[in-house]
């Protein structure tokens, strides 16, 4: 169980740590703020992509040659991508400069090569820190029984957010005192270590392959598919790193779902699908992966307004803003993590459907103090708000991981384990950029509804603080009301409904 957590964590962990490090990054290439700044949010939300779309696919790979040999293979290249991040801007950077010279004349700007470089080494990193989640947890199913899988599944999920939660201060504090590059090449040597014993570790795990092939030509349009709908919702900015919002492109997201619908279309004339539709008709799948979506549709709306609030309402200087929102969002991530863990224990002692309900309907208490926020409400207060919404999501990770996981035929587990985290992240992804756009807009109508054209400057700044403090009302007020509705599917959760399916295939 802790060697399957560790590069789970670690993993995790790089998925925010460059959040932390980027100016050094911007300042040490010289990339210049003004042109460049959007490109290096790319270190960030090219990860988060990478992250995702290994799930769609990795988790497949496993249940068809086998849970072992895929997470090695991950963490392999994880360290792999590691190492290229730490000297991106040595022989990488070299070897791109001459390809370029093959194909164009001119020479390009060489802080933009090193940025890309490391932007396409930080990607294969995601790519295997990503396929690590979904077959960690199909390790899981294979490890422990139906009845006693809840509590590590929980476990997992508190790793997980753990280290995305400690990523900031894990950079800051390696900056401090060391080069940036220091934090990747001390990925080596835990992946080195862990790989060692988790090749001896886990020689003993029965696992229940799947027959058939892997459909690769429906791998690459999920994958065309995840990209644009990355694209089309505004890529590329990552909160509190871009310039400014980034627009929602339609025709991006137009030929998003053009290639899902041919994703679909594929999965149900071939032989040997990626994702086998029939999973949605099990009892529990459906409502988990709504569920699911819904979560990190809320869980992604706190996070990306939290730092915005304190940043536009409450801090003085850019540098308060970014140390404080750093510290008042721990205070959701934290409980967030420590609540996965009594939330998997509650789901094997009295069934998913206590613990979903009773943490979806802690959440929306959360949310709706959030939403009573003014500038002048304190920090312990907010703090207070914050710890109410992330224990009622965290209490919901591990029973609707298991409700999904546990219904899911054991050659089944990859595919099922990559489908609930998958549902997350997108769910995280429309919630963000879904909420910025209505932010935007909201903002600008009370703006003119508000401000007379011949106010001064002094009623121009008390309008102004008045309508951020309406839209981000406004939105936290969304997020709970979306966390309500999932109260709907979670109602028609079963219990104990897998024990009779495991008797079926037993007597089978």
């Amino acid at each position: 169980m802790a060697l399957i957590a560790l590069p789970i964590f670690v993993g995790a962990l790089d998925l925010t740590v460059v959040s932390a490090v980027l100016p050094h990054v911007i300042l040490d290439l010289e990339i210049p703020l003004q042109t460049g700044l959007d490109d290096a949010a790319w270190m960030v939300t090219g990860y988060l992509l990478a992250y995702s779309i290994s799930m769609t696919f990795m988790g497949r790979l496993s249940d068809l040659i086998g849970r072992r040999q895929v997470y090695l293979a991950a963490l392999g290249i994880f360290a792999l991508g590691s190492y290229l991040v730490a000297v991106a801007d040595t022989w990488p950077t070299d070897l791109a400069l001459r390809g370029y010279g093959l194909v164009a004349s001119g020479r390009p700007d060489i802080s933009f090569v090193k940025l890309y470089m490391l932007i396409a080494a930080r990607m294969i990193q995601a790519f295997g820190a990503g396929t690590m989640v979904p077959v960690g947890m199909a390790m899981i199913g294979d490890l422990y029984p139906i009845g006693r899988r809840a509590r590590p599944l929980g476990i997992i999920a508190a790793v997980d957010t753990a280290g995305w939660v400690v990523g900031h201060l894990y950079g800051g504090i390696v900056v401090r005192f060391f080069d940036w590059r220091m934090i990747f090449w001390l990925n080596l040597p835990l992946c080195l270590l862990a790989a060692t014993l988790l090749w001896l570790a886990l020689r003993s795990i029965n696992q229940e392959r799947s027959l058939g092939r892997m459909d690769w030509l429906g791998a690459a349009l999920v994958t065309g598919a995840l990209t644009l709908l990355n694209l089309g919702f505004g890529g590329g900015g990552e909160a509190g790193l871009a310039a400014e919002a980034q627009p929602i492109r339609v025709g991006q997201l137009t030929a998003s779902a053009a290639l899902l619908a041919l994703f679909l279309w594929r999965q149900t004339h071939t032989k040997n699908p990626l994702l086998d539709l029939k999973l949605f008709r099990l009892p529990n799948f459906a409502p988990a992966s709504l569920m699911n979506f819904m979560v990190g549709f809320s869980l992604f709306v706190a996070i990306a307004n939290v730092p915005l609030f304190i940043n536009s309402l409450v801090a003085v200087t850019a540098e308060q803003g970014a140390w404080d929102s750093g510290w008042m969002l721990s205070g959701l991530t934290i409980p967030l993590a420590l609540a996965s863990v009594p939330g998997g224990w509650l789901t094997d002692k009295r069934g998913y459907r206590l613990p979903t309900l009773l943490g979806l309907g802690i959440a929306v208490v959360g949310f709706f103090l959030m939403g009573t926020w003014r500038a002048e409400t304190s920090y312990a207060v907010m703090a207070s708000h914050l710890a109410v919404s992330g224990i009622g999501l965290g209490l919901t990770f591990a029973p609707i991981a298991a409700a999904a996981i546990n219904v899911a035929p054991p050659d089944q587990r990859g595919t099922s384990s990559g489908l609930v985290i998958i549902f997350r992240l997108i769910g995280m992804t429309v919630g963000v950029s879904s909420i910025t756009a209505y932010g935007l807009q909201r903002a600008e109508r009370l703006g003119q509804q508000l401000l007379d054209v011949s106010a001064g400057l002094a009623e121009t700044a008390r309008v102004g603080v008045t309508v951020m403090e309406r839209v981000i009302s406004e939105t936290f007020w969304i997020a709970g009301i979306i966390v309500l509705a999932a109260l709907l599917p979670a109602l028609t959760m079963k219990n104990n409904l897998e024990t009779r399916i495991e008797e079926g295939r037993k007597d089978e």
